[in-house]
């Protein structure tokens, strides 16, 4: 299995990671929503990357279902080193 990292540092990024990593699945939004346990249209609001105040659950049911996951990644900021 090959493994591919996707920018999603902002709402409107991840919902581009979670459509391509749908489509990549050959999953339709309907299918995916009944793999992670979510409505289709709270998939079509993390795809549009208007849901504001997601839940993590939700999210990490939704990756899940994509065999993804959720990687937090730190840049250094300190700009004395």
């Amino acid at each position: 299995m090959t493994s591919t990292q996707l920018n999603a540092r902002s709402l409107p990024k991840l919902g581009t990671a979670v459509r391509a990593l749908r489509r990549r699945r050959g999953l339709t939004q309907a299918e995916l929503a009944r793999r992670a346990g979510v409505s289709r249209e709270w998939v079509i609001t993390v795809e549009a990357g208007e849901t504001y105040g997601i839940e993590v659950g939700r999210l990490m049911r939704l990756l899940d279902a994509l065999d993804a996951n959720l990687t937090i990644e730190a840049f250094d900021t300190d700009e004395t080193q």
